[in-house]
């Protein structure tokens, strides 16, 4: 008598159910889920990402636009406030209002004397003198020339619809 292995792991003869046809394309259908869920994340992360860059480059371009407000004042102050070149009194009615429109130019502003890559607009800033406080070794009795601005600009990122608003008050030496 001869023993025949393969006949012990043979097939029924009966009609298969399928199953394993079944459980797999569930099992394909849950993969296919759970990859469209992570895609969705990477581009919620991606889109993240990238407004947060051009925030970033939207305040730099505004301190940019500081700085060089600044170094404008540090040479010679201009004497002739208000002026139509950006040069208002603190509180003036005509001055850009950016927080509420960041493409208001009031009675003037000044852009930025360099040039920014990436931004959608060259950065912008107004100076504001500031009358309310008296400088050391002044008294109410005498003029002295007022020592302390106020610098407003605003950046734009790399779309129009990113901008940034900062403010500095600076001291002439």
């Amino acid at each position: 008598m001869q023993n025949n292995y393969l006949g012990q792991f043979s097939k029924p003869a009966g009609r298969e159910n399928g199953s394993v046809l079944l459980v797999s394309l569930i099992m394909l259908l849950l993969l296919t889920l759970v990859a469209v869920g992570g895609m969705q994340g990477t581009i919620l992360q991606e889109r993240m990402t990238g407004n947060l860059r051009d925030r970033d480059l939207a305040f730099e371009a505004a301190e940019a636009a500081l700085r060089d407000g600044e170094q404008s004042l540090e040479p010679n102050v201009p004497i002739s406030f208000p002026g139509s070149n950006g040069l208002y009194r603190i509180g003036a009615n005509n001055r850009p209002d950016w927080p509420a429109d960041p493409a208001d130019s009031g009675n003037g502003v000044m852009t930025y004397s360099g040039t920014l890559p990436g931004v959608s607009a060259q950065p912008r800033y107004y100076i504001e003198q500031i009358d309310t406080i008296v400088p050391p070794g002044c008294d109410l009795s005498s003029y002295c020339e007022p020592v302390y601005y106020r610098i407003t600009a605003v950046g734009a990122g790399g779309s129009g619809n990113t901008n940034s608003v900062i403010t500095t008050v600076y001291r002439t030496k």
